[in-house]
């Protein structure tokens, strides 16, 4: 049975725990028209593989809710326990935008937010390389998993006022973007009248300058940032303007930006680059770098790394979930 055909089969709070045979996100970037990550010369070292960083047996999620009707388009809910109302991270996972990752990597993460009093809502969507992930779905799908947290709150005590989104490498720049379409202007295509506000934003090895990025011609995920501005590279797309939190500065919201020293996919130079823009523009936003961490122990509380990270993240939600982050 297939991973998809495992999860469809599960009911809600009983699926199979994530194994590494899960997702192979080193193995298959040949989709992207990129190598392979592990195939590329590259002298940073990588302390843990993208199978190790799935390799998570944990608690399991509570429910699994449908925003839209593609079976794509759905969040997983965490709780914690007590009666609530629960402030809420928006998980969001990452793989160059395409399918050779899903949710299930950010499980670890969610169950780590929810440990600490967060509600988590670990979404799911149509990726560049599936049927109505190319521009603008996968926009569309973030902005309406994200918005269904309204509906949710119908039926689970959650603290809308309190909402923040949590992502890794693209998942990253999905988190920002999140954060920031409040900024779209009106005669985008990615407008939206109402989205849903954001508190704050943690951007774990994050895209978050879609123009940047292209010009430093990493090739971990290839073409794919062209691809997911329908086929123009971001240097030179109109739809940039919409769809990089970039150029929606300034959000407005806190910001955190973490990466690995030996980050190879989203090296320590962009999220450095964008956080000092950020910053002249009067943007609350702060880059840490991790030694030695690469790509993935970032997102895997097994490892150093994690720790480091979480030391930060933690503090941030705190300020942020009081209310003094703002």
């Amino acid at each position: 049975m297939t991973k998809r055909a495992r999860r469809s089969a599960a009911r809600p709070g009983r699926r199979a725990a994530a194994s590494g045979a899960a997702i192979a996100l080193a193995a298959a970037l040949t989709a992207s028209g990129a190598r392979p990550v592990e195939a590329q010369v590259d002298p940073r070292p990588r302390y843990i593989s993208s199978r190790e960083a799935v390799a998570w047996e944990g608690r399991p999620f509570d429910a699994r809710l449908s925003y839209g009707p593609d079976s794509l388009q759905f969040g997983e809910l965490r709780l914690p326990s007590g009666p609530g109302p629960f402030p809420v991270a928006v998980v969001i996972h990452g793989g160059c935008w395409l399918s050779i990752a899903d949710n299930d990597y950010m499980d670890p993460v969610a169950e780590a937010l929810t440990a600490a009093g967060w509600a988590t809502w670990n979404l799911e969507f149509r990726k560049l390389d599936e049927p109505g992930g190319a521009w603008p779905g996968i926009f569309q799908d973030i902005a309406a998993g994200a918005d269904h947290l309204r509906d949710v709150a119908r039926s689970y005590p959650l603290d809308l006022p309190r909402v923040v989104a949590v992502g890794h490498s693209s998942g990253g720049h999905l988190a920002l973007w999140l954060a920031s379409r409040h900024r779209i202007p009106p005669a985008a295509e990615l407008y939206d009248e109402d989205p849903l506000p954001f508190r704050g934003v943690v951007s774990l090895a994050g895209i978050a300058d879609l123009a940047q990025y292209h010009a430093m011609n990493v090739p971990a995920c290839g073409d794919a940032p062209t691809r997911l501005l329908g086929g123009t590279s971001p240097d030179r797309s109109p739809r940039t303007v919409e769809a990089s939190p970039a150029a929606l500065l300034p959000a407005g919201v806190p910001q955190l930006l973490i990466t690995g020293e030996d980050d190879y996919a989203v090296p320590p130079a962009h999220g450095e680059a964008y956080a000092a823009l950020a910053s002249s523009l009067g943007q609350a936003a702060t880059h840490h770098v991790i030694p030695r961490s690469s790509h993935f122990e970032i997102v895997a509380p097994w490892t150093d790394p994690w720790k480091e990270a979480w030391g930060l993240i933690l503090p941030f939600l705190e300020r942020i979930g009081s209310g003094r982050g703002r």
